[in-house]
């Protein structure tokens, strides 16, 4: 759903709206329902909704991911059995769910991955550049090799798109990350991220 200003308001505020419908009609059930069971419900519900396209939500203001990021203590305390107001961290942890911001990062580095590895159609691969000779993807593939990070002064837009944000977050993944196999790049990804957002 995109509003006038591309704030991405309109598509947060129905995930939003969506999610918490779920979370109400779940927490009404819940006490006819195992941990296994609320998880799954949850699940296919409410972060099956977070996830959902999430790649279009790069760069949405602080108060969006706020308003995302609530969805999963609530959904925790949900699974865990804890009241409004008890502090959730450390269940979120032992859940091992990424946080919002870095869901939307995980999707985005998978498909980065794809197109340095030719497996995305040619607009997709051609949006990056690998730094060596400013060549293109597909004359020049390498997941070792940094990608461009084009400069723009256009903050409000041009920031927030694939050939911009993308070479950012991927030049700061480590090596041993970039240069893994499919499988184990999503293993390890996951775990660097979630190693970032929780400082373990």
């Amino acid at each position: 759903m995109f509003d006038p200003g591309m704030s991405m308001n309109a598509q947060v505020t129905n995930i939003v709206k969506a999610a918490n419908f779920h979370l109400i009609n779940i927490s009404r059930a819940r006490r006819f329902l195992t941990t296994e069971a609320t998880k799954l419900a949850i699940h296919a519900l409410v972060t099956s909704r977070l996830d959902y396209c999430n790649g279009i939500l790069i760069g949405i203001s602080n108060r969006l991911l706020t308003q995302l990021q609530y969805i999963q203590p609530t959904s925790a305390r949900l699974i865990t059995n804890r009241r409004k107001f008890d502090s959730i961290t450390s269940e979120l942890i032992q859940l091992h769910w990424l946080p919002v911001k870095q869901r939307i990062d995980f999707k985005i580095l998978l498909l980065v991955y794809k197109a340095l590895h030719n497996q995305t159609p040619g607009e997709i691969t051609n949006m990056l550049q690998v730094n060596i000779r400013q060549r293109r993807l597909r004359s020049s593939c390498s997941s070792s090799h940094p990608l461009v990070e084009p400069h723009t002064s256009c903050v409000s837009f041009a920031e927030r798109s694939f050939s911009v944000y993308d070479p950012k977050i991927w030049n700061k993944l480590p090596e041993y990350i970039k240069d893994s196999s499919y499988e184990i790049f999503k293993s390890l990804l996951k775990a660097h991220l979630f190693h970032e957002a929780y400082q373990q």
